[in-house]
């Protein structure tokens, strides 16, 4: 079979389980993830069906960048093992062709999806998260409470998951609000309720409630830990808006605002890895902390994709077993190895954002956190680089 003749035999092959792969892996990880967020969200703030929509569309680019990796490592693995098995790849080798001749298609679609993994995960997954959160807060602010219910419970925490807010309407139509408790815990050794008979949701910064009674239940600062005061007072109106706000959000919203303003805001999540690159060189000059979770997740937007082409290293040799063997074994190597380098890529993530391991290096931090961020990957290549040498010597 000429050279031409066999990459394209060998990678249309490759191309339908690839596809087929990330339509399965898409689907499981959305419907286990993404899309059940969503409808936590509908049934919480009354998002339409139409928006949800448009939204699980724009988180869909993010769920293919994440399963590509094991989308082009199921395909390698599947149409490698299938030659192997009908002899092919013995007789590919019998005509003088080399293993790595032989693997010239499943490299060329792995450089080809690390390229579009790159794209995905570099440009329209920041685009698509930003798109998100913006008609997230249009349809928050404009929407009623969730259709086809009697009573609705909101709930705020702060960041160490403690309860901060938590309102509970017992009977609502539309915008139209009656019954509603608030109990509100933000305050330190404070606890506040108001129970209002009526109000309106105009917005979801806005809900105004009517009749509102209002009572405080101070903890005393002496040393009897029973020692409680009480006080309650009627409110003509109350703007609920200005409870449900976390403590402490006015001033982390400035705070991103001047962070944005003097280019050192860093996310992952909606910004290129050349705008973290360069906010985050921006703080060291400034001499400004940067979290050492900004450089693991600046470089795993280079090292994600790679995986996609490093994998395939360890895939091919392993879904090849040379006929006297007469066992398939390596199919099932094959597959530990995948979870191996999802376990390497999660460890290493965790070392990096602890400090407990820093005494292992005594390089610089973001030089340490560059060498944690590109080991999983490197690890892998060399495992592979050393199965194929393996391979071509007993075939």
């Amino acid at each position: 079979m000429a050279p031409k003749l066999l990459d394209r035999y060998i990678f249309r092959q490759l191309l339908d389980y690839f596809v087929m792969g990330v339509v399965v892996f898409t689907l499981v990880a959305f419907f286990s993830d993404t899309l059940l967020k969503f409808i936590r969200d509908v049934q919480k703030y009354g998002i339409p069906f139409s928006t949800l929509i448009t939204m699980v569309g724009l988180q869909l680019p993010r769920s293919i960048a994440l399963v590509m990796p094991a989308s082009v490592f199921l395909a390698v693995l599947l149409v490698f093992n299938q030659l192997n098995n009908q002899f092919e790849i013995v007789a590919f080798r019998m005509n003088g062709i080399s293993l790595w001749r032989i693997m010239a298609p499943a490299l060329a679609l792995g450089l080809l999806c690390s390229g579009m993994a790159y794209w995905l995960n570099d440009y329209v997954v920041p685009w698509c998260n930003q798109k998100t959160e913006q008609m997230k807060r249009i349809a928050i602010s404009e929407s009623a409470l969730p259709a086809n219910g009697s009573s609705f419970t909101y709930t705020t925490f702060d960041e160490k998951h403690n309860l901060t807010q938590m309102i509970y309407v017992s009977n609502y139509q539309g915008h139209h609000l009656e019954d509603t408790t608030i109990l509100d815990l933000s305050k330190p050794k404070a606890m506040q309720i108001y129970q209002a008979r009526s109000g309106e949701l105009n917005a979801y910064d806005g809900w105004s409630l009517e009749n509102v009674n209002h009572y405080t239940i101070v903890r005393g600062q002496s040393a009897a830990a029973d020692e409680q005061k009480f006080s309650s007072g009627h409110l003509g109106s109350l703007r609920l808006g200005d409870l449900i706000k976390n403590p402490n959000q006015d001033e982390k919203l400035a705070e991103v605002e001047r962070e944005r303003a003097s280019g050192t805001w860093i996310s992952s999540e909606q910004q290129t890895f050349g705008q973290m690159l360069q906010a985050i060189q921006k703080r060291e000059s400034n001499q400004e902390r940067v979290a050492r979770g900004n450089y693991l997740q600046l470089w795993a937007k280079l090292t994600w994709p790679l995986s996609c082409l490093v994998i395939i290293l360890s895939a091919v040799p392993l879904s090849i077993t040379p006929p006297r063997q007469g066992s398939n074994r390596g199919f099932v190597y094959a597959i530990g190895v995948l979870f191996l380098f999802y376990m390497l890529h999660n460890t290493f993530q965790n070392i990096g954002k602890s400090s407990h391991f820093d005494f292992i290096a005594s390089m610089p931090l973001p030089a340490y956190l560059t060498l944690l961020a590109w080991m999983p990957v490197t690890i892998m290549a060399i495992i592979g680089c050393v199965l194929i040498q393996r391979k071509t010597n007993v075939l």
